[in-house]
C-alpha cells in the first residue's frame, strides 16, 4: 500500500489517501471513505496528462506501488530551490518512457475525482428485499 497524500480537512481532521494494487487495477482508498479501482491504463493518462519528466539529477527514492507490465507509483520528497519546504511528488515510472513528476496533492485530487465520478456512473443496486 502506498501512501499517496495526507491533508488537513476544514474540521481541523488528517485525512489520507492510499493506493494499493488489486489483481490489474489500482484501488483508491481514501480516509473519507471514497473507495473505487483504476485501471492502470487511466493512472497512466492522469499522470502523462499532469507529469513533467524527471531530472536526471534526482533519485528515485521512496515508497513505491509495484503495478502489473513494469509500471511503478513512487512517492517522492523533494525540496526544490525554489520551494522554501520539501514537497510530495507522485512519480509515475514507465516501462516505455522518462518518470514523470506531479506534485502529490495535485494528481491525488485528480484520481479522486475519478473515482467519485466512476462510482457515480455505475448503475446503483438496490438494498433489501425483494417485492
Amino acid at each position: 500500500m502506498l501512501l499517496l497524500d495526507e491533508r488537513i480537512l476544514a474540521d481541523g481532521t488528517h485525512a489520507r489517501t492510499h493506493a494499493e494494487v488489486s489483481g490489474d487495477k489500482v484501488r483508491i482508498r481514501d480516509d473519507d471513505g471514497t473507495t473505487g479501482e483504476l485501471s492502470i491504463a487511466a493512472i497512466d493518462r492522469v499522470m502523462t496528462r499532469y507529469g513533467r519528466e524527471l531530472e536526471d539529477t534526482i533519485a528515485l527514492v521512496g515508497d513505491v506501488l509495484e503495478l502489473p507490465n513494469g509500471y511503478r507509483l513512487r512517492r517522492l520528497r523533494y525540496h526544490a530551490v525554489v520551494d522554501a519546504t520539501g514537497r510530495d511528488y507522485l512519480v509515475w515510472e514507465r516501462p516505455d518512457g522518462e518518470p514523470l513528476a506531479v506534485v502529490g496533492a495535485m494528481v491525488t485530487a485528480a484520481l479522486r475525482y475519478l473515482v467519485l465520478r466512476l462510482s457515480d456512473a455505475r448503475p446503483q443496486e438496490s438494498e433489501g428485499g425483494g417485492t
